[in-house]
């Protein structure tokens, strides 16, 4: 049997292929097919080229694919594109063959395996969602980049901008990250970056996510500035876990299990550790976990799971090494 795994984000789409062992047949990475980002054109056309493509790699017909899983950033959120959505995507995989939801959904499924709890997505954009043992379902922050996402890569990138201005007419003290940023944008003059922000990366969500990298840097060399942004990001990230937690039904004292995703926690310890004080001074068993499997794969094992209902136990631990193998 062969599933179809997607994942779609902000930056790219990625397309996997597993069969019911567990060994992934093919893997290929697509632009985004954020469709509010680019457009439903677009959408269908990284669609269609990503399934034919990742099924031509594993040697199959795209009528032969089981089951598929489709994570769409931005699905469910606009309830007038749900039928454009399903529309495209019926003209390409077999009817009743595939499910969509919201790009949170899979990063949850890889984070988790499967199982009850909470995930949170850090990437362009921010969204939280978990399930509990009764396999209720919830969801908290994901509200668009001028409306929320906060503690996204976009979020951080901005923040980088309002730092840098900031120290640059005195506001703040100059730090690492000024020099950082005139350094990694090659600006000569530090208005430059009016400019660069609006004329070359065009105001563009991804382009100024992608800033987020020199909070990164900053905070290597000690910059107390992006020490503190970097907490303040956890901290929404807390909230958004604390509001999907009272959403849920989880028992009195059950251990509920917290993961994530998304390059913003590429950051490791200027992120993770601020978040883990946060979600400690809760009065609950919360355990902060490092994710089972990338979001790609954990479509695709849900799209497994939802075919057969009844999956090996060390489904999980097969799909963990062939993700090393093929260095997802």
């Amino acid at each position: 049997m062969n599933f179809l795994g997607i994942d779609g984000g902000g930056t790219s789409t990625e397309f996997i292929i597993i069969n019911e062992k567990g060994k992934i047949l093919s893997h290929i990475n697509k632009p985004t097919c954020h469709y509010k980002q680019t457009s439903l054109e677009t959408f269908e056309k990284i669609m269609n080229e990503g399934i034919n493509e990742v099924c031509n790699q594993a040697n199959i017909l795209v009528s032969q694919i089981d089951y598929s899983f489709i994570g769409i950033p931005g699905y469910g959120e606009i309830l007038d594109d749900i039928k454009d959505i399903e529309s495209i995507i019926e003209k390409i995989l077999p009817l009743n063959s595939y499910k969509c939801a919201n790009d949170a959904v899979v990063a949850w499924a890889g984070s988790l395996g499967c199982k009850p709890g909470i995930n949170i997505v850090a990437g362009t954009g921010a969204i939280g969602f978990g399930i509990d043992s009764k396999n209720n379902f919830a969801r908290a922050s994901g509200w668009g980049h001028f409306c929320g996402d906060e503690g996204s890569a976009y979020w951080l990138g901005k923040k980088v901008i309002e730092i840098f201005a900031k120290e640059s007419d005195g506001r703040l003290e100059k730090t690492p990250l000024y020099d950082i940023v005139l350094s990694e944008l090659g600006i000569s003059h530090d208005f430059d970056i009016i400019d660069l922000v609006v004329s070359q990366l065009e105001m563009k969500r991804d382009e100024i996510a992608k800033l987020a990298m020199i909070l990164y840097k900053a905070a290597e060399e000690e910059d107390k500035f992006a020490i503190e942004i970097f907490s303040q990001a956890a901290y929404e990230h807390y909230l958004t876990i604390k509001s999907i937690i009272e959403k849920l039904d989880f028992e009195p004292h059950e251990k509920i299990l917290v993961s994530y995703s998304g390059g913003v926690f590429k950051s490791g310890k200027y992120i993770l550790e601020p978040l883990k004080r946060y979600l400690d001074e809760e009065k609950k068993d919360i355990e902060l976990i490092t994710p089972m499997l990338k979001p790609v794969l954990g479509a695709a094992l849900y799209a497994m799971n939802m075919s057969l209902n009844d999956i090996e136990d060390d489904i999980v631990r097969i799909l963990k090494l062939e993700e090393e193998k093929w260095k997802i």
